[in-house]
């Protein structure tokens, strides 16, 4: 997080689940989950500027070379597509920070300016980011603007971010974790311990978003005809854990996480956008494995090498593909 005299601007990371397996729908309409969420070293930024109008803006940016700008260049992506009023999750975070210091939207006058990485509606929690990050950059804001004598706790900050979304609390703290519950209910795993240890992935982006609910949707329904699996245990596999945190030789240490990846969406998904099949299935001698990430359509190639990372996503640039480099787990 950084600031000067005239702003306030907080980092938050999206997201991939290496592990999500998802149980039989509540009568609330919401799932059970078992998740292993692992940040990647893919950002969204919130800026926070003071303003003459009394209340909250909201604007937006794209990050230069992200996937957003690489479909946004290519005609695929139009930023006007993200909600800049009251409907965008960042200010409705704002909103939540404030009134738990017993403030309103208009005891401030704000600019939320988003700068966006992460793809929209891409299974990678990019709205997520953009409330944690808002949480972050509000709460030190309005120490600093002399609006409250102290900051709002951690334990609390984790707590409105679940009231955001089951993606949010995840969101605020980065790294590994376990999130049990719909998602929200996280305990914190140490990866491997050295920046050699992090995993290299290629995120290919699609043109086109998926609703999270309608994946959801689709799972429940497949499921009740039987086209899906019936939910299983709900639970991270520990041999995994063991892969992601050992210091073992690389490539086998890649092959063992590659046995245990998982994710209950992907079928649903796959159903929805039929043509994700031909990039799960991209040939290349240094992809280990290949998974949707979360609700898609966004797509993860787990990589032998950051070399082999950077290559085949500057490959597949080339052919007119939407793909970054990027690491997991990051902060």
């Amino acid at each position: 997080m950084s600031s000067d005299s005239t702003s306030v601007e907080a980092l938050a990371p999206g997201k991939v689940n290496l592990f999500f397996a998802v149980g039989g729908v509540r009568g609330d309409g919401y799932h059970p989950v078992a998740s292993l969420y692992s940040a990647v070293s893919m950002y969204e930024r919130v800026v926070l500027t003071p303003t003459q109008r009394r209340g909250i803006t909201v604007s937006a940016s794209i990050v230069e070379g992200s996937l957003l700008d690489q479909m946004a260049q290519a005609g695929e992506f139009d930023l006007s597509v993200v909600p800049l009023n009251n409907k965008n999750l960042a200010y409705k975070a704002a909103e939540l920070l404030l009134l738990e210091q017993n403030l309103t939207v208009l005891d401030v006058s704000l600019d939320i300016h988003l700068v966006k990485a992460v793809p929209v509606a891409g299974g990678m929690g990019g709205g997520s980011a953009d409330a944690a990050a808002t949480l972050r950059a509000m709460n030190e804001y309005l120490v600093r603007a002399g609006l409250v004598d102290a900051p709002v706790a951690e334990s609390r900050i984790l707590e409105i971010a679940a009231t955001l979304g089951a993606d949010v609390p995840f969101a605020c703290a980065g790294g590994l974790a376990v999130g049990m519950g719909v998602g929200d209910e996280l305990t914190h795993v140490e990866a491997g311990g050295s920046e050699d240890s992090a995993l290299n992935l290629v995120m290919v982006a699609s043109t086109t978003g998926l609703s999270t609910p309608a994946v959801f949707a689709e799972l429940d329904a497949g499921r009740e005809q039987n086209t899906y699996p019936a939910p299983g245990q709900l639970s991270v596999p520990e041999e995994l854990l063991e892969a992601l945190t050992s210091t073992g030789a690389p490539i086998a240490r890649l092959h063992e996480i590659s046995r245990y990846l998982r994710n209950d969406l992907q079928q649903p998904a796959l159903t929805l956008q039929p043509e994700l099949a031909k990039t799960l299935g991209f040939q290349d001698a240094q992809i280990v494995a290949s998974f949707v990430s979360g609700s898609g359509p966004t797509i993860a190639l787990l990589m032998e090498s950051e070399a082999d990372a950077e290559a085949l996503a500057k490959s597949l640039r080339r052919r007119g593909r939407y793909a970054v480099a990027v690491k997991t787990p990051a902060e």
